[in-house]
């Protein structure tokens, strides 16, 4: 579905003609250079990654070394920002938002950046937000109820942000198990340098 706000045409989406996103690289949050990592380290990571409450003790046992030395290697491991958190996986729909929409969006010219990165960031239902390259400018993405709470959000928070040119919306049929991107990223076979 195309969606373009009230009082904007639409564009052609195949050649913006302005670069509305130099104003955006003070939001973004800038890569961490690339850390080295032995196969203790990559096993571990995977291991949280797998069970964040995870003991040092079962890990320490996992990984045949000590526990003061999980201990010393998962401080070094937060203090060289390789983890950044713990998390909970939640599933969605049990806490009554079943529905995923993306909505790419591209910017106007001219038009105040931050106001709209900040806006975007108010609408409790933002589940990301990035920017990209290509056609778009940026990608969100949401979680919603149901198709009346699509409409209230497109409606009501979404289009009336000024400097919005064109906005798109993709609803999301289903999530594909594509298995575990760290497992495979940490895998002994896999070479990141």
């Amino acid at each position: 579905m195309t969606d373009t706000p009230e009082g904007t045409e639409p564009s052609d989406v195949t050649d913006k003609g302005h670069s509305p996103m130099g104003g955006l690289s003070r939001l973004i949050h800038p890569s961490s250079p690339a850390v080295m990592l032995d196969e203790i380290d990559r096993m571990l990571v995977t291991l949280l990654a797998e069970d964040p409450r995870a003991s040092h003790r079962k890990l320490a046992q996992r990984l045949n070394v000590s526990g003061p030395t999980v201990g010393d290697r998962i401080a070094r491991l937060e203090r060289l920002g390789v983890i950044r958190g713990y998390t909970v996986s939640v599933d969605w729909a049990t806490l009554g938002l079943p529905v995923e929409v993306y909505i790419p969006i591209i910017i106007a010219p001219g038009a105040d950046l931050e106001r709209i990165v900040t806006d975007l960031k108010r609408i409790p239902e933002l589940a990301s937000l990035d920017v990209v390259t290509g056609v778009y400018d940026l990608m969100t993405r949401f979680r919603l109820r149901d198709h009346l709470h699509l409409q209230r959000l497109l409606l009501e928070r979404i289009w009336p942000i000024d400097g919005l040119q064109r906005i798109e919306t993709f609803l999301s049929l289903g999530a594909v198990d594509t298995g575990s991107l760290l497992e495979r990223m940490m895998s002994p076979d896999t070479d990141l340098t």
